[in-house]
């Protein structure tokens, strides 16, 4: 795989994951330094800089938090991915609230974590671009002239090139779509379908075979095999919009979707593996859905790895569109 050459550093207090990933990006065409703790990185910082860190989370002493604490406020342009257990769901949601680039769950692939760096390294050379120089924004489609809306712009670009899942609140008109489609157009994805699905729009008794699709026969009417919006999207994102609509059954049949990564359509025996990300929208409380049990707590916390908020257009009175001065004689 082609890499752009970059400097990679790498912190973990497990010599034979150091050993890994060290082989695999030098394989890769970067120059790797290696380091047993995060005070040997914070030291090293004082006289250089890489393009990218790796670090691990759970260390003796300093741990992956509270060095990319101190890397934030002393470098806050340099990309750090933070490697957690595959399981460790609540550390990697702070990772991205403390701003780091991405997390690597363990045991991770090699050759994803080759392109997870890959793609850091190119965000980081894109930072050091001069400022006259053309950027792509992700947030081109957007109207966000609002200082309310500059959160949600950070918060945009600084998730566009991830894959993990995304929950978007805000009122019908506030453009949830259009900030999927940014998080998509950005992403590792990019390249693959963008498929998008209102739950409010379908009737209760198809959303099942528009989401999973039908073995030829499922059904009166089903005289062909079709696919669903899953396998449509396999590779790229699913949009769920109105998440909070969804019923009940078929929220278990996301969750286990969500946690195999493979499903059965209407009618069918064969398992159909599939690899989507999962963007989600609601004007609902969600919260409030589940407290009443209209919505699965298990499924929301699987939803609710990452939140952008849209304000309200009446916060927002510089994005309403002004209407056209008409002339009269």
């Amino acid at each position: 795989m082609f890499m752009q050459r970059g400097i990679a550093w790498i912190v973990d207090d497990d010599s034979s994951i150091r050993w890994v990933l060290e082989r695999a990006l030098t394989g890769a065409g970067l120059s790797c330094t290696t380091f047993e703790s995060g005070n040997e990185v914070l030291d090293a910082l004082t006289t250089k800089t890489p393009d990218v860190l790796l670090s691990d989370i759970r260390m003796p002493g300093m741990d992956g938090l509270a060095l990319l604490k101190q890397i934030k406020q002393r470098h806050p342009m340099l990309p750090v991915i933070i490697m957690t257990a595959h399981s460790d769901l609540d550390a990697a949601v702070s990772a991205y609230q403390q701003g780091a680039f991405d997390y690597l769950p363990k045991p991770f692939d090699i050759d994803e974590a080759v392109a997870l760096v890959d793609r850091a390294i190119s965000h980081y050379q894109e930072q050091q671009q001069p400022r006259n120089a053309p950027i792509s924004s992700p947030t081109a489609d957007i109207i966000g002239e609002a200082p309310a809306m500059q959160d949600v712009f950070r918060i945009i670009g600084r998730l566009s090139r991830s894959s993990i899942s995304v929950l978007i609140n805000g009122e019908s008109g506030t453009g949830k779509e259009l900030v999927a489609h940014a998080l998509h157009r950005h992403s590792p994805r990019s390249k693959a379908p963008f498929i998008a699905l209102n739950m409010a729009a379908i009737p209760k008794d198809l959303i099942e075979s528009e989401l999973f699709g039908h073995e030829k026969g499922a059904f009166t009417g089903a005289n062909t095999v079709r696919q669903g919006r899953f396998e449509q999207a396999d590779g790229g994102t699913l949009f769920l919009d109105e998440i909070g609509d969804m019923p009940l059954d078929v929220q278990t049949r996301l969750l286990r979707v969500l946690a195999d990564g493979q499903f059965y359509r209407v009618g069918g025996y064969a398992p159909v593996k599939v690899d989507v990300r999962i963007i989600a929208a609601t004007h609902q409380n969600l919260e409030q859905r589940v407290q009443e049990g209209k919505f699965r707590e298990d499924l929301f916390h699987r939803l609710n790895v990452i939140r952008v908020h849209l304000p309200p257009l009446r916060e927002r009175r510089e994005d309403i569109p002004r209407p056209p001065a008409i002339s009269c004689r």
